[in-house]
């Protein structure tokens, strides 16, 4: 992989279900070095899960999972995302169920056993694919970009850096935009930790003065969400 998509790469985060904790560890080791987060699930509905409360950029599944298997939860994902890469783990036996996985328009599936180097090569279509569907900088409004891994906002021809926990929060907005985000997430996926109302209500108001619109709502009493 060319270092401009190492260096993209560093700043996404990965969803990778697995069952087997052999295939999960060694396989989780590799991409922890190449990416900024990843988020294991050891079955489908666990992946269905982190997928609706994580903020996600591209995702890994194995095909036969216990509860769920790739298929549908691939599937499922499809339904409210229709662009995020996905990429398919699967056994020799596996290929004719792939068949009818073509309609969710996969990146690739892997047969396993895996290498470093299928894995990578995977990535590296992956990123592609986030490239050609403007998922690396995304366009809000008609004067409002946000780029995904400079962490800025680009309000016309003004450039906006945010800070650590405002573009964590941004991106958590983004991933589920027009849907509210509750606060206990907030504080959970921006924060790390419970926080007084007046800190986070301090961010979100920083945060829109950086933007120039006022495209974050606030729900009382339950969390905010990102019209757009």
């Amino acid at each position: 992989m060319e270092i401009k998509k190492l260096d993209i790469l560093k700043k996404l985060n990965i969803l990778y279900a697995e069952d087997d904790i052999t295939i999960r560890e060694y396989v989780g080791k590799t991409l922890s070095m190449m990416c900024n987060d990843v988020f294991f699930a050891k079955n489908g509905v666990e992946a269905i899960n982190i997928f609706n409360t994580e903020v996600v950029h591209i995702i890994i599944l194995d095909y036969v999972m216990p509860l769920m298997d790739g298929y549908e939860v691939a599937k499922k994902i499809r339904k409210i995302d229709k662009a995020i890469p996905i990429i398919m783990l699967s056994g020799h036996t596996d290929k004719e169920k792939l068949l009818k996985a073509i309609e969710l328009n996969l990146i690739t599936y892997i047969e396993k056993p895996l290498s470093y180097d299928k894995v990578l090569l995977a990535l590296n279509n992956a990123i592609e694919s986030l490239e050609d569907n403007n998922r690396l900088e995304i366009i809000l409004t008609d004067n409002i970009k946000y780029n995904f891994i400079n962490k800025i906002i680009v309000n016309k021809n003004n450039i906006i850096q945010l800070s650590k926990q405002e573009s964590l929060f941004f991106e958590l907005l983004i991933a589920k935009k027009n849907t509210l985000i509750s606060k206990e997430l907030i504080e959970d996926r921006v924060f790390f930790e419970s926080v007084d109302t007046n800190t986070m209500r301090n961010m979100v108001y920083r945060l829109r003065k950086k933007i120039g619109e006022d495209i974050i709502v606030t729900v009382k009493d339950f969390g905010y969400l990102l019209k757009v």
